[in-house]
């Protein structure tokens, strides 16, 4: 084989395979941070991630079943609302051609609120 040929199998197959092996104890290594900073970093990825699965704290909504204030969470959603009059019609005029690409569920926009100090979940 020439010098080259090796070269460039080693450049085609070794480099993307090194990467991965990179890549993968840099994702998998040890936390050698003090045990104060892991636990502050913890919190914050803790309240990032309710933040996005529950929404934001809205200090000033009550809880309509427990009456608390200050422990509502809020985001905004969209939720099926029943048969489309519009979508309906267009089913009929093309026999039923535009179900595939639409369907005949309308969609709302709604605020999706949860109490944090009694689980509940509502919408308005």
């Amino acid at each position: 084989m020439d010098f080259e040929l090796i070269v460039f199998y080693v450049l085609l197959f070794g480099f993307p395979l090194g990467v991965g092996f990179i890549a993968n104890y840099l994702k998998n290594r040890p936390d050698t941070r003090p045990l104060e900073q892991q636990r502050e970093a913890f919190r914050v990825e803790e309240a990032r991630n309710k933040n996005l699965w529950w929404g934001y704290l809205t200090p000033n909504i009550v809880c309509p079943h427990c009456q608390e204030k200050g422990h509502v969470r809020t985001k905004s959603v969209k939720k099926k609302a029943g048969i489309s009059g519009a979508k309906a019609t267009a089913a009929v005029l093309t026999a039923g051609v535009s179900l595939l690409g639409t369907g005949l569920a309308r969609k709302e926009e709604l605020t999706e609120a949860y109490c944090e100090n009694c689980g509940s979940t509502w919408h308005f």
